[in-house]
């Protein structure tokens, strides 16, 4: 068994594939689960919320310069997916990334609307209870009503925005927060967690963008302020709840969180989630096959269990399976008869015998078109540490034994049609 602590990041490549999991598995989530664990991420985001909220108060008046004031209530306002990422909870704006597992074809439309659906409706619920908590605990009367003036003043900006401009707003925001998300991927320790979410956090905040989960406590806390709060908040702030006339429910959802949500989607989903797929997960190397003729997928591993069962998946769906045992064996196979796919293993009679497969393929003119899928259990064996960055493979996807016979059938349909 490998010990070996590595503190090296994953490179892009595998980050993709791990995000093209991680979407997997959060679209498998049970609706009790999905729902209980967006309510934590609701309230995660609003607890960086109140956090934001606390710190920015009085930064004006005491004449702190308009930039550091958002760079503080930036980084403070961080607390929110740090605690969403290292404890565990689903937010929808980083859930818009489970549309690389969608484009890669491993789960439908009706699983990628399920869980942002559910997602969006938990952190709803999340951010409304934080928010009439912080209401009950009277904390809007802090500093002399300070913190509670300042809760209304972000609120009703939040709800004075032009639409397009909200829509603009909310795209630049998810492509942070997903960048963060993103950047967390290739994370081996809580520590690059968390530095990974710092920068792109901060700069969203600070520049101004607007993000849907957060809006949820942010404007209903100004909401609940302006209707009930008590007179003698409003004598010590010196206002009146006409002063905020653009702060009303109507306004909340249709001013800001529709068109801050539609951004949102915008974002995550196009200047991350499909950008990183269509780099590292997009098939290249693709076998078309005529109509009526059986695909040909050669089978290279030296284990005869996973080769009896592979064989079995894929020829009772209509693939002519061959199998070879070794390396020069299955380039000899390929030279004889041109496969339209090669499922190779990485560990044969040499630990990386797969690899070197790999490679004198990418170097033979008439075998480099044929995709390659890589399966092997190397990663948790001793010799994961010898395994070479997924980028100096030639290979178009990789999968790790136990395979599920879906996932493999769902991999192999991606370059053979």
């Amino acid at each position: 068994m490998n010990t070996e602590i590595r503190i090296d990041a994953f490179p892009p490549a595998k980050m993709a594939r791990r995000m093209e999991e991680v979407g997997v598995e959060k679209a498998g989530l049970s609706a009790p689960r999905m729902f209980a664990l967006a309510v934590l991420a609701g309230a995660f985001i609003g607890m960086g919320a109140v956090f934001a909220t606390v710190v920015s108060t009085g930064m004006a008046d005491s004449n702190v310069a308009f930039g550091i004031t958002k760079l503080l209530t930036g980084l403070v306002f961080c607390l929110g997916l740090v605690a969403v990422v290292v404890a565990g909870a689903e937010l929808f704006t980083g859930n818009n990334l489970i549309v690389m597992a969608f484009a890669s074809g491993r789960i439908g439309i009706s699983s990628l609307l399920r869980n942002w659906i559910i997602v969006y409706a938990g952190n709803f619920v999340g951010s409304l209870l934080t928010a009439g908590v912080i209401f009950i605990s009277k904390q809007y009367t802090f500093s002399g009503g300070a913190v509670g003036a300042n809760a209304l003043a972000i609120a009703n900006a939040k709800c004075s925005l032009d639409f397009v401009q909200a829509i603009a707003l909310g795209v630049m925001c998810n492509a942070l927060v997903c960048l963060a998300v993103w950047l967390c991927s290739s994370a081996r320790s809580t520590t690059d967690k968390i530095l990974a979410i710092i920068f792109p956090i901060t700069a969203f905040v600070a520049a101004g963008f607007e993000h849907s989960v957060a809006n949820m406590y942010f404007i209903p806390i100004g909401l609940l302020v302006k209707s009930f709060a008590d007179p003698g908040f409003w004598e010590a702030i010196g206002k009146t709840a006409g002063d905020y006339a653009n702060l009303t429910w109507g306004a909340f959802f249709i001013t800001n969180l529709l068109p801050v949500t539609i951004g949102n989607i915008t974002g995550g989903v196009g200047f991350v989630g499909l950008a990183y797929w269509f780099i590292y997960l997009r098939p290249e190397r693709r076998a078309t096959v005529e109509a009526g003729v059986a695909p040909r997928v050669l089978l290279v591993d030296d284990d005869p269990d996973f080769v009896e069962i592979a064989t079995r998946i894929l020829s009772k769906e209509g693939y002519d399976v061959t199998s070879a045992g070794g390396g020069k064996q299955a380039i000899k196979a390929m030279k004889t008869k041109r496969p339209d796919l090669v499922l190779l293993d990485v560990m044969m009679a040499d630990p990386l015998e797969g690899v070197a497969v790999s490679r004198e393929m990418a170097s033979t003119p008439e075998l480099k078109e044929i995709p390659v899928v890589m399966v092997s259990s190397i990663d948790s064996s001793e010799h994961a540490s010898l395994l070479p960055d997924d980028k100096h493979i030639p290979i178009d996807a990789f999968l790790f034994k136990p395979v599920a016979p879906d996932h493999l059938l769902k991999t192999i349909r991606r370059f053979v049609g």
